[in-house]
């Protein structure tokens, strides 16, 4: 029949914990009248530094330590790749924001100032491309690294959890023999004290190296890498391609602004027919003094009639 558990060895728990973990074995023992063994085996059997640590690691629910001490506004913490971060006018450079702010609706402008930037790129291009060519057949450039990444070796993590469960039963069969023994020696004690100091060890480097796996940088490493290197030649024809894209945005531009003028003129003629059609209604025609000839740009005169 299993023994019952003592009310001790919650107790003996909770003052610990509420100490901070700085109430030694010995003075828990003194204070629960047990031997300062079994203080040892309730410890490491009922987890009472995983509690600890769990308490150190995090602020306990309901305090307001942060309260106030937010992240400020606008902060970047969240942020991954950055192609959806909220962008505002005062981030920008100086030269960015007046360029921006230059910026106006009319179309005209606006279709200037896109063809103004085609052709920059258009000449850019061509520079690159010229450069290349004169380049030597032999020389490579690196367009792409592509690396493997593998997750780590946990040999040594494997090998100190299996030296743990082996001690943690030879500490089991010393308790046993010091708990069955009507005065326990002072030998198989000091094999018990031991024990638990090596236990206590091999518990931090599990916690530290199980923790430095959750960080997830540390449990990956590059098991190849591969380099990806263009010849100027290949380097060339792809910036040709793009060239060529350019120069048909280009061509499709100047399209958009011929079309553009075009019905600019066509409105300005239907404007000047609606004008002299309004001068031929009323009879009143405004006639341009120097060439004697009816005027169609303006019908201000007859309006005020």
């Amino acid at each position: 029949m299993a023994r019952p558990r003592s009310p001790n060895r919650d107790k003996a728990k909770e003052r610990w914990l509420e100490s901070g973990g700085t109430l030694t074995t010995k003075e828990l023992a003194k204070e629960a009248e047990v031997p300062e063994s079994r203080i040892r085996k309730w410890k490491s059997e009922d987890g009472w530094k995983e509690e600890l640590d769990k308490k150190k690691r995090g602020g306990q629910p309901g305090n307001k330590n942060a309260t106030g001490h937010g992240a400020p506004p606008r902060n970047k913490n969240a942020e991954t790749h950055g192609a959806y971060t909220t962008v505002h006018l005062d981030d920008l450079t100086l030269e960015e924001r007046m360029y921006i702010e230059s910026i106006t609706l009319d179309t005209k402008d606006n279709m200037l100032r896109e063809l103004q930037l085609l052709i920059a790129k258009e000449s850019d291009l061509r520079k690159k491309i010229k450069a290349l060519e004169q380049e030597e057949e032999n020389t490579l450039h690196t367009d792409k690294v592509v690396e493997m990444l593998v997750p780590k070796s946990n040999k040594r993590l494997e090998g100190n959890k299996k030296r743990l469960e082996e001690l943690t039963i030879e500490r089991e069969n010393v308790v046993w023999e010091i708990e069955g023994a009507t005065k326990p020696s002072k030998t198989l004690e000091k094999k018990l004290d031991k024990i638990e100091r090596e236990i206590e060890a091999l518990r931090d480097k599990v916690g530290d190296e199980e923790g430095d796996g959750e960080g997830g940088n540390e449990t990956l490493t590059t098991a190849m890498k591969t380099v990806v290197k263009a010849s100027p030649f290949d380097r060339s024809m792809k910036l040709e391609a793009e060239l060529n894209k350019t120069h048909g945005r280009i061509i499709k531009l100047l399209d958009s602004i011929k079309s553009y003028e075009l019905d600019c003129r066509r409105v300005e003629l239907e404007e000047k027919k609606y004008r002299l059609a309004k001068q031929k209604l009323t009879g009143a025609y405004n006639i341009d003094p120097e060439t004697g000839e009816i005027d169609d740009e303006t019908d201000d005169e007859i309006d005020n009639l």
